[in-house]
């Protein structure tokens, strides 16, 4: 039987955008990156001076992200998930012989981030693990059984993607202080020194980036509405202010003669590539295509930028943008043959007013080339996210069917000031609600059928849906929650959540015993009585952030209320879904269920 329009689009390959996507050999000549070809996220080689086609390096079932090269090109290490637990161990595969050696054997519970850095002389690994209360950075030798971990910070903070100086004798990281601010600390693990980016004072700061010379580091932040990019001095000890201008700056990367940065500037649902000379000051725009530009940075020669794309009808790809000439080298295709002639829809950034008439809010409008009279709004997680025009088969998917599609990128989205990032703290499932119902006036006022409309996302927009089902039951023909959560007391009491999503918990939502009015009342599961639509849970069995104890509860309670509802929890998947069988099911689920509420056949 042929594959339906949303089979088809969910199993289409694309490149990992997140942390380090890629990486380029010492010599140049070898392009390693993590790519969703055959099934899960795994690892790739490809010669950047041939023609041969890319190449696996490993054969695990699980996921397998963020490669890096040792400094002689002798060997790449990677980071490889337990079944979606986000327990990572690091391994080291020998490029000559493929030899796989686990550098962090038998340890199930130790869980550290995957975006490791090695050293210079490629003899230590640098880590974010989890450690009692919070990530700390820690560092390990990079041989395997050369030795244990050795933590360098014991602070509440929680320290993300440490980076090695060029001499070896620093680490440059960035920790989650206060809310959702950060800033760089700089470890002398030799010493035990440590000091942050503008002192005292503590310059908001992440992204850091060290120059070729190790005398900077480059690094987004700011006190001001958008990100900007800044350098530190370590002889002076002075930020100063490099790039500032209207949009969120963020990614900087070095050229290998320290003169020029690479970064991405957000501007609203999209993102543009960006070169800045520091010696001149001028900045050019490097822009790939429409959609979103992820990680860029420079070839080992400098002649060159590779940073990754995803458009409407471009699953995220690399690219290679020649800075002399301009020209625009595809490194990855990842859409097959058969959907490149596929009318693709590229949405327009749109504005309506919130539920409660207290703001404009922003989102995607994504429109179809043939209406049915149906609306969807798809409501994006994080919170500290926003929806993107990129590649999402889900949303082209419902396009093609006929339905109009709107994103709201509600009260607590990034991409656009800080002050809208921080709307929402302390205030979760209020105005950011406000804002996703809007979108149900704003699709009518489009030409939808007000009976005709569905709500859906994922993680903390999965836990909006359940908001958009119990605080305005009225306006929905039915709803799909994606690995959600729906207590937040539960959140923060669930032994099985981490300890640094329940920090972030209490430093954005509140703490349960001095807040927990409040937390109750905004918890969806206190309110199922009122969902009156249809609704579908899915959900992932090993999912370290949204657990699923309660989807058995919540599925029994609206049950007893009188509405349909029906509950699948995908064995051995994280949070993410990400095994190629149950990501066609988990998405073929989503729209078919959509579909078949709002009428569309």
């Amino acid at each position: 039987m042929t594959p339906s329009l949303i089979e088809q689009l969910a199993a289409v390959p694309e490149v990992w955008s997140e942390q380090r996507p890629w990486a380029v050999s010492p010599d140049g000549a070898t392009l390693a990156f993590t790519w969703r070809r055959d099934g899960d996220w795994h690892v790739y080689v490809k010669d950047l001076r041939g023609a041969a086609p890319s190449r696996r390096i490993e054969h695990f079932a699980d996921a397998c992200v963020c490669p890096t090269f040792s400094p002689d090109g002798a060997y790449l290490y990677f980071a490889r998930d337990d079944r979606g637990t986000e327990c990572f161990d690091v391994y080291r595969c020998e490029l000559g012989g493929g030899k796989l050696v686990n550098l962090l054997p038998d340890t199930p519970e130790l869980a550290p981030a995957p975006d490791f850095a090695l050293s210079p002389d490629g003899r230590s690994l640098a880590l974010a693990v989890n450690h009692g209360p919070s990530y700390a950075a820690a560092v390990m030798p990079a041989e395997p059984g050369a030795g244990a971990l050795t933590f360098l910070t014991d602070h509440p903070f929680n320290d993300w993607s440490p980076r090695w100086s060029p001499d070896g004798a620093r680490l440059a990281f960035q920790s989650d202080t206060h809310g959702q601010d950060s800033v760089v600390f700089i470890a002398h693990p030799a010493s035990g020194d440590l000091l942050t980016i503008g002192g005292e004072a503590m310059t908001l700061a992440r992204d850091p980036a060290w120059s070729p010379d190790g005398r900077s580091i480059a690094f987004c932040g700011g006190g001001g509405d958008y990100e900007a990019i800044g350098l530190y001095d370590f002889e002076l000890g002075l930020v100063t202010w490099a790039w500032d201008g209207r949009g969120n700056a963020h990614c900087p990367s070095w050229s290998p003669d320290g003169r020029a940065l690479v970064f991405v500037v957000d501007d609203g649902p999209e993102s543009s590539l960006w070169r800045l000379d520091l010696t001149t000051g001028v900045a050019d725009c490097l822009d790939v295509g429409t959609g979103n530009h992820y990680r860029p940075g420079f070839t080992p020669d400098g002649a060159g930028v590779i940073c990754g794309l995803s458009g409407p009808g471009c699953p995220t790809d690399l690219f290679l943008v020649e800075i002399e000439s301009g020209a625009v080298t595809r490194l990855t295709d990842s859409l097959p043959d058969d959907l490149a002639q596929h009318e693709f829809v590229s949405g327009t950034p749109a504005v309506w007013t919130s539920r409660d008439r207290l703001t404009d809010v922003p989102g995607l409008l994504c429109e179809p080339p043939r209406r049915s009279g149906a609306g969807v709004v798809i409501i994006h997680g994080g919170p500290t996210w926003h929806h993107s025009n990129e590649w999402d088969p889900v949303r082209q998917a419902l396009l093609d069917a006929g339905c109009l599609v709107v994103h709201p990128n509600y009260r607590g989205s990034d991409g656009y000031t800080r002050r809208w990032q921080l709307a929402n703290r302390y205030l979760l499932g209020q105005g950011e609600a406000q804002d996703c119902a809007g979108a149900v006036d704003f699709l009518v006022e489009q030409g939808c059928d007000p009976g005709r409309i569905a709500v859906t996302g994922r993680s903390h927009g999965g836990y909006l849906t359940m908001q958009m089902l119990t605080q305005f039951p009225e306006l929905w023909a039915c709803g799909v929650a994606c690995v959600p959560f729906f207590d937040h007391i539960d959140a923060q009491e669930d032994p099985a959540v981490r300890n640094d999503l329940r920090w972030w918990d209490v430093e954005n939502c509140g703490d349960v015993v001095a807040d927990r009015a409040r937390l109750e009342y905004y918890s969806p599961i206190n309110h199922l009585d009122r969902v009156a639509a249809p609704l579908l849970i899915l959900a992932a069995a090993c999912d370290p952030r949204c657990p699923t104890r309660q989807v058995t509860t919540v599925v029994d309670r609206v049950r007893a209320a009188g509405a349909p509802c029906e509950a699948i929890v995908y064995p051995d998947e994280g949070h993410e879904i990400s095994g190629l069988e149950h990501r066609i099911d988990y998405e073929r689920r989503v729209v078919e269920f959509i579909l078949a509420h709002v009428g569309v056949a």
